[in-house]
Parts: structure tokens; sequence; C-alpha cells
């Protein structure tokens, strides 16, 4: 298979007939191009398909303008929140980036301190951690745990209240008249 070329503002440029430097100021929204130029620039960006480099970027603005979901493995429970998460930052000027270590040790102790030192910084702004095993970052960097395993943190954190949720379930199925109910777990290591 083969891929094509990244397209690259010189490219933009080339085709445009104008300077790299005009391309970047009306990438950038600065002043200084006038405005049929500005429309032939966009028209071009948009016939070939540019995309600005997210690390040069970062490199310049110190933001990528990305949120990270990090999740240890893509199940249906953090599924279920990409699909909220995506609702939410559609139209917000933000991307989504959603992250799996993909090193079949997703469910190890740590994992997501691994996965911040990779992403944080360079190519997200902050994250959402689904199910942290460990819940502490590096000062200044924006994280919400979302249902933890040992409980609430020093972080912002959205946190089940699965026993709350597990009379609730029982006390409906009573109502109902049952008297044999079981309870199928998941994964010992985490809370709920």
């Amino acid at each position: 298979m083969v891929f094509p070329q990244r397209v690259k503002m010189s490219d933009v440029a080339r085709t445009a007939g104008v300077s790299v430097a005009t391309v970047s100021k009306v990438v950038n929204g600065r002043y200084g191009v006038a405005q049929a130029t500005v429309e032939r620039v966009q028209e071009v960006i948009r016939e070939l398909g540019y995309e600005a480099s997210l690390g040069a970027q970062s490199l310049r603005s110190h933001r990528t303008n990305v949120l990270g979901i990090l999740v240890a493995e893509f199940e249906p429970f953090s599924t279920e929140l990409l699909k909220g998460a995506s609702r939410e930052v559609a139209g917000s000027g933000y991307q989504l980036l959603a992250y799996s270590s993909g090193d079949g040790e997703g469910a190890a102790i740590g994992w997501e301190r691994r996965s911040l030192a990779r992403l944080s910084g360079t190519l997200i702004d902050g994250a959402v951690i689904v199910t942290p095993t460990v819940v502490e970052t590096k000062h200044g960097f924006h994280v919400v745990a979302v249902d933890p395993h040992t409980g609430p943190s020093g972080l912002p954190t959205v946190d089940s209240d699965n026993f709350a949720g597990a009379v609730l379930a029982t006390d409906h199925l009573l109502s109902l008249g049952h008297r044999r109910i079981a309870h199928i777990s998941g994964r010992p290591d985490l809370e709920s």
C-alpha cells in the first residue's frame, strides 16, 4: 500500500503563487494579507488537503488543541466514554485522540504514567484517563480520572457509586419477585 506524501506549506505556496510566509500568515490568521490572497490560499489548502503539523504547532504555541482519552484497553465501558467525549468536543476547537498503549500491558499497574509521559506536552494538552491504576501527574498538566481503581483521588475525578448502583439493581430485581440473584464480577483489581 502506498501512502500519499504529506502536503507541505511550500506545496500550498507554490500552487497558490505566493510565498511560504504568506501561507503561514493565512494559516495562523495573522494580518498583512489581502483578502483576495487569503481566499485563494484557503481554496488551495482545501484542494490539496493541507493540515498544519501538530508537532510544529505545539513547538510554536506550546498547545496542540488535542485532548487525549487514555484507556487500558478498548472495551464497552471506554467506548461509551469515547462516544460521549467525541460529542462534547465537536465544535469546541479541540480534537480528540483515543489512546491505548497497545502493548498488551494495559492492565499493568502504571500504564497511564507511561502513556502520559509519551503524549503530554507534545501531542495532547490534557487527558481523561479511564480506570487508572495510579493517579498522579506532573504539575501543570490537566488530567481528569474516570473511575480510578482505588476510588477518588487528588485529581478531578468522575467516580461511579458502584455500591449504590448494585443496591438499586438488586432492589429492582427483588421488587420483580426474583429471589435467587447472582453477581457476575469483572476484573478483581477494579474497585467496581
